[in-house]
């Protein structure tokens, strides 16, 4: 069983038949389960959900059924780990009733404990803005209801953003339901519907009581954060070390810088683009390789449906960008369905960010580089160097044209 990396939580962690548990299973499964501690638990979580997300500072927390485990992230740097006994199943077996219900005393208790037991923003050593990243499967139900109340558009949880009167309002809608008609809720399920009001409650006075008006959802933690400790260190993973996960939790590896990266970052350095285009080309850029770019409607929805590091709406941007590069023909249509997720300028956008795709398309195919020097305002000169293929000279001439119209830029070369 050496690609199985069984591990085990607060539940285990914290049993007084701990020791037992763990010679039966290894008898009835063959796995011999790892023990995280609270601090291997937060430091796991947090690395899987940093990974999959561009969050340069924010509170990281995993709600669990027995533990609620955060983790502080500001300048590259882990400042704080915290753990606290506050998990939804633990939460409901100490004050729900027998049938899965609070009376108004219990619910009381348990929500005087859940802010006694919370970080206060005096507990959060930090002067930036914060942003605040939910892992767990209540974060995941949460965000589906919301999805589901809004008829939202885009079809995935990661990186979904929740506000705070949001969550308030599916903890009061839960809070009144009986047992039995939360598990009817797809979304919920099951297993899930016993610990979904504690756990819901523990989330919306997090949020109220250090002041976040969002929550962004990750469906990427422990497991992700798990098998990366593992793979690159597995001496250290086994002996209950996160020093080499807490020493690269802030960087980025370095990424070669192609000739179509590099005309990119020439058009910000200029002022051509926006720090959010740059983002979204970048970030197209390094998917291009592995996109099936031959059919425009096919590429659309594989990019739109992956996990990526964006926005949800700068991924429906990136999408359309991507596929309209390739001929889409149905784009307004398509661009219509997500309205609810686009701004007024995402037309105008699409286009800028296209009109430069297709010109990385050809740098990175061809090999050659592009450098621009302005001369003027709206008066650009390219230069178009080397290179291991030629480009069709009417396919470039037609690119630039496209990408002189999107930038209102007047282009010789």
């Amino acid at each position: 069983m050496n690609h199985v990396l069984p591990v085990a939580t607060s539940a285990v962690r914290e049993a007084g038949n701990k020791a037992l548990f763990l010679k039966e299973a290894v008898v009835e499964t063959g796995f011999g389960f790892k023990v995280l501690s609270e601090r291997e638990e937060a430091v796991y979580s947090f690395a899987g959900a940093r990974a999959a997300l561009n969050v340069e500072a924010g509170l990281f927390f995993d709600l669990g059924g027995g533990s609620l485990e955060m983790v502080l992230f500001e300048n590259s740097t882990i400042k704080k780990i915290l753990s606290v006994p506050l998990g939804g199943l633990r939460l409901t077996d100490l004050y729900a009733g027998g049938n899965g219900g609070f009376s108004g005393k219990n619910y009381a208790k348990m929500r005087k404990r859940i802010l006694e037991l919370l970080p206060g923003r005096e507990d959060l050593p930090s002067d930036k803005k914060l942003d605040l990243v939910g892992v767990g499967g209540t974060i995941r139900a949460l965000a589906r209801l919301d999805q589901i109340r809004d008829d939202y558009p885009v079809n995935k949880l990661h990186n979904y953003s929740m506000k705070l009167n949001a969550v308030e309002s599916l903890h009061q809608t839960l809070h009144r339901m009986k047992l039995k008609e939360i598990k009817r809720i797809p979304s919920v399920g099951q297993d899930r519907a016993r610990s979904i009001i504690a756990g819901s409650l523990v989330v919306q006075l997090l949020m109220e009581k250090i002041d976040f008006k969002r929550l962004i959802v990750s469906t990427h933690g422990l497991r992700d954060g798990v098998l990366a400790a593992f793979l690159e260190n597995p001496v250290a993973y086994r002996a209950g070390s996160v020093e080499p996960v807490m020493r690269r939790t802030g960087g980025q590896k370095p990424i070669p810088q192609t000739p179509g990266r590099k005309f990119i970052e020439s058009l910000f350095s200029n002022g051509v683009l926006t720090k959010k285009e740059r983002t979204i080309l970048l970030e197209a850029a390094a998917e291009m390789p592995y996109l099936p770019l031959a059919n425009p409607e096919t590429l659309f929805y594989v990019v739109l449906e992956s996990d990526s590091v964006l926005s949800h709406s700068d991924q429906v941007v990136m999408a359309l960008s991507l596929a309209r590069a390739q001929g889409m023909k149905r784009i307004d249509w398509i661009q219509a369905t997500y309205q609810d997720v686009l701004d007024g300028s995402a037309d105008e956008t699409v286009g800028r960010i296209s009109s430069v795709i297709s010109l990385v398309d050809i740098l990175e195919k061809t090999g050659s580089s592009l450098t621009l020097r302005f001369q003027g305002r709206h008066k650009v000169r390219l230069k178009l160097e080397g290179g291991k293929k030629h480009s069709p000279e009417e396919l470039l001439r037609d690119t630039l044209k496209e990408f002189e119209d999107a930038f209102d830029l007047k282009i010789s070369l």
